[in-house]
This record gives C-alpha cells, structure tokens and sequence, in this order.
C-alpha cells in the first residue's frame, strides 16, 4: 500500500540529505575484470556511502539559465487552447527548475482520483528530491545537444517520455535509499506508474549518472543493481539485466559515454567500459573494454587488431567501418 501524506512529506523533506550516489570515474574499469566471487555486493540500507555530489555555483547557473529559457519559450503558448492552462500551471507559475519538475511530473504521474499517488504530496517530494541536484541539468543540456529532434527546452521539459522517466526514477531512488519499508513501497509505486505511463522500468535502486539521453525510451528496462556512467546515451528496447542464474550484484555496469544501440541487451554483473558502443541488436553477457564497438552476440569490433586492419581504418574513419564478415579475431 502507499505510503502516507505525511510519511511522503517526511522522506521528500530528507531528500538534500539523501546520498544521491553515481558510479564512479573510469577507474572501476580493468581490462581484466576481477572474478565474480571478489566483487564486492551492494552495500544494505544503512551502510557507509560515498559523498552526496556537489551542486557547484556553475551548476545553479546552468539550470537557472534552463529556467529562464524554458520561461520564454512558455510565454509563447500562453494563449494556446490546447497548451495555455499547462504552461500557466507548470512553467509561468513556478518559482525555479525543480519546482517546475515538480508540477510536470506530478501532474502526469498522479491519478485523476488522487487517491494513488497523491498529486500535492508527489509535487512536494518531486520538488524537494529534484532540487540541487546537478544531473537533472545535466539531463536537459545533453538532450538539447545529442538529439537531433530536440527543438526547444519546452518540448524536453513538457513532451520527452525518456527525460521525465529519468527524473521520476531519480525522484523513487530518495525513496529507496531512506530504506524505511513505507518509503521503499512509495519508490516501487512510483515506479511501477512510470512504467505503466511510458513503458520505461527502471528499479529505483539503480544508479544512473547525469547527462543522459534516454531516446524514445520506450521497452527500457534496468534492474536493480545496475550503474549507468554519465552522458551516456540509450535508446529504445534496451535491457540491462540479469542472467536469472545469481541474485545479490547481478546487473551490468555502464562506464561513462557509452552508447546503447536499439534493442541492445546486456546481461549479468558485466562491465561496459568508458566510451564504448553496443550495437542494435546486440547481446552482451562479457566485458567489454573502453572504446570498443560491440555486435551481434559478443562480437568486438577492434579497429587495432592487426596492421591490416590499421591501414583501412586509417582510409574508412567512420562508424561501423569495421566490416565484420571479414574480422576473423572479434569474439570476447
């Protein structure tokens, strides 16, 4: 059952206190991963975390300049029949960006009966979770800069399924991590409402760095125990889960600037590293190392495997210039 109005006030109220942790730098990337039996669990509710990440004066810049933006943007649409009453509601009458946050995803995650969920109490916790927390502009700045069809901070803001489930889930994972049962029931709530309104399903305990671009989201999935790096960029039916085989640490680990293709599905406690590309289609269930292009199933694409190999890539410098018909040393 949901948490009560005012156990969701009290866990929205400790969000800033809250670890907000994010995978950290490349260095948990080796070439030679470590066996399984050494890799350390997730540690349980309670236990020592990492420092919460600062939300540096340049960060309250950036998003205050997304704020004013997206304000002008707004205005534009005041008078608009079908868009007036929500720029007026959700943009013009809101004081910042987290407080706007709060009125869009409250209003799409509540229930018209107001009786799940709660759209006051969603409001508050949205806002009070989501603010100064530096990846949430992080989120709006990479989207406006990868995605081709990004137009405007309004459309981001107001329209992009695969933004407003990031900041959702972010929004569950202060629930989570308080590890009251209460708070954790309102975190599977909220999530299972996320996947119900934009067929995206992410655990609330997965770590997800800032900077992402979750482009059209939809048949996204990522279990519990996953970390995704920052600015990475994943786009629709990618899996991140485990092999049904273990329980504990069982989901795959995304270094930063990674690229999962459409359909890729990465499997098991695995390590992606920094830079890397998985292919449409692809299925992982080994390492892969930074920088390299993966296909098919465990299909490494090495531009450096040889001195052939060197001289075409040296001619052909663009993606997927690797002809793997004719690689003969690209299994993991």
């Amino acid at each position: 059952m949901l948490t009560s109005a005012s156990a969701l006030r009290s866990a929205a109220r400790g969000a800033a206190r809250c670890t907000r942790r994010r995978s950290a730098p490349s260095s948990w990337y080796s070439a030679s991963a470590a066996p399984q039996a050494e890799q350390t669990l997730r540690p349980e509710p309670g236990a020592p975390q990492p420092p919460v990440p600062s939300y540096t004066d340049d960060d309250a810049a950036r998003d205050a300049r997304i704020f004013a933006r997206l304000r002008d943007e707004a205005e534009g649409l005041e008078t608009s029949p079908l868009l007036g009453a929500s720029v007026r509601k959700q943009i013009l009458g809101t004081d910042d960006l987290a407080s706007c946050l709060g009125e869009v995803l409250s209003c799409r995650l509540a229930r018209s009966n107001d009786s799940f969920l709660p759209r006051d109490e969603l409001r508050r916790a949205c806002t009070d979770a989501l603010r100064g927390d530096a990846r949430v502009g992080a989120d709006i700045s990479a989207i406006l800069a990868r995605d081709p069809a990004a137009i405007s901070y309004l459309q981001c803001i107001m329209f992009f399924k695969g933004f407003h489930a990031t900041q959702a889930q972010r929004v569950a994972s202060i629930f989570w991590k308080s590890g009251d049962r209460a708070d954790r029931h309102a975190a599977l709530a909220i999530q299972n409402r996320i996947s119900e309104l934009w067929a995206v399903d992410v655990h609330p305990a997965a770590e997800i760095g800032g900077g992402l671009l979750m482009d059209h989201a939809t048949g996204i999935v990522v279990g519990e125990t996953a970390v995704i790096g920052d600015n990475c960029t994943i786009l629709h039916a990618v899996t991140l889960g485990g092999t049904g085989k273990e329980r504990g640490d069982r989901h795959p680990k995304i270094g930063h600037a990674c690229v999962l293709g459409a359909g890729a599905t990465i499997l098991g406690n695995i390590k992606v590293g920094d830079g890397a590309t998985v292919g449409s289609q692809a299925v992982v269930t080994k390492d892969v190392p930074p920088g390299m292009t993966v296909v098919g199933l465990n299909k490494l694409l090495d531009p450096h495997i040889d001195a052939k190999r060197e001289k075409v890539v040296e001619k052909r410098t663009e993606t997927w210039q690797y002809e793997v018909d004719t690689y003969d040393g690209y299994s993991i």
